[in-house]
């Protein structure tokens, strides 16, 4: 078993992945104690605003210095050059909203764990291709949420996902009744 499947397994194990979108380290150490001490041993940290990544960076190596039995991943990972920040600021994992070769090539020489995003059957293809099998599902809800991932489980059994955007509350329980969904990701996790 490799790194990419020994992580697959932590975060299927996990079921949930709280997203924390704020670039303050306060922010991000607060979600990380409540989250530690509800036995939640992940989170991600969200690269949104390109004029705060120098902030991101903080909150990653903030929270890894702090507790370091968290698992963090650095999310939004869009392209190899925000990866390599993440890597730098000791993020455990990359996340991306979608399927950029040149970032998945970049985690696996790295040996990180990444989970590219998805939204057809031909993303998923090329993930698959390039050895993915949990991917994430975004923007779940605007691409068909619980129907289309009904649609996919046929073609693509050993594909499990991420989902994430537009997942609340009030919905995520019919994404945890699918076979194919692993773990539920969302911001109002971390609320």
């Amino acid at each position: 078993m490799n790194y990419q499947s020994r992580f697959d397994d932590f975060l299927k194990a996990q079921k949930f992945l709280p997203v924390c979108t704020s670039s303050s380290a306060d922010q991000a150490l607060l979600l990380a104690e409540r989250l530690v001490e509800k036995n939640i041993l992940v989170m991600e940290i969200a690269y949104r605003n390109q004029k705060l990544y120098s902030e991101i960076d903080y909150c990653i190596a903030a929270v890894k210095k702090h507790f370091p039995q968290m698992k963090v991943g650095a999310a939004t990972v869009i392209n190899k050059k925000i990866a390599k920040r993440a890597i730098k600021s000791g993020a455990d994992f990359l996340i991306s909203p979608g399927f950029n070769p040149r970032t998945a090539s970049y985690a696996k020489f790295k040996k990180i764990p990444f989970y590219p995003g998805v939204a057809t059957p031909s993303e998923i293809e090329r993930a698959k291709e390039m050895g993915f099998s949990l991917l994430k599902f975004f923007p779940a809800e605007a691409i068909g949420g619980v129907k289309m991932l009904k649609c996919l489980a046929s073609p693509f059994p050993e594909v499990s996902f991420i989902v994430s955007g537009g997942i609340n509350e009030e919905n995520q329980a019919s994404y945890q009744t699918l076979s194919n969904v692993s773990v539920i990701s969302g911001s109002y996790l971390a609320k």
